[in-house]
């Protein structure tokens, strides 16, 4: 969806989910889809493998309630990974959650950048500081300063508040 992180999936164990992934006509690399709340080998990473200007579709049961991450399988997945290829998917239990006044949706995530921490204009992916784990940016919601200031996750006293926090 061009978001970092991905959109919050969220289905309810037992459902059918029928998942569709488009990969754009100008997009360079293959992508796919490990989703690690799916049975089975690779998450469905082998059956969404979709190249440039195509499209895929794979069905999977949610079997398992939890929270799980999901992210772009495809090799080399570090790089697609620390491109913000990856999200959370939530399989709530059949009965579903109770109810609360608030939910937050909050990753973590790494940028490895060939530019320095704050320079302007587009930076491509820095391969040696993504294999030395040396990130240009540590940041949550795809961005430095997503939950400060006006951003700030909020509730007020005596709310209920159910965070999902995952780490890319």
């Amino acid at each position: 969806g061009g978001d970092v992180p991905g959109s919050f999936i969220r289905v309810r164990e037992g459902d059918l989910i029928e998942f569709h992934l488009g990969n754009h006509p100008t997009s360079k690399m293959p992508h796919n889809i490990d989703l690690h709340s799916v049975t089975g080998p690779g998450g469905g990473a082998a059956s969404s493998f979709t190249a440039p200007g195509h499209q895929s579709q794979f069905s999977f049961k949610a079997l398992n309630p939890g929270l799980y991450v999901y992210h772009c399988a495809t090799a080399p997945v570090g790089m697609h990974v620390a491109n913000g290829m990856y999200g959370l998917i939530l399989v709530e239990p059949k009965a579903g959650l109770p109810k609360v006044d608030r939910e937050y949706y909050v990753m973590q995530g790494d940028f490895y950048t060939a530019g320095a921490f704050g320079e302007e204009g587009l930076q491509s992916f820095d391969q040696a500081k993504a294999v030395n784990e040396q990130p240009s940016y540590v940041v949550f919601n795809g961005s430095v300063g997503s939950l400060v200031g006006d951003k700030a996750l909020k509730a007020k006293v005596g709310e209920t508040v159910r965070l999902y926090v995952g780490n890319g």
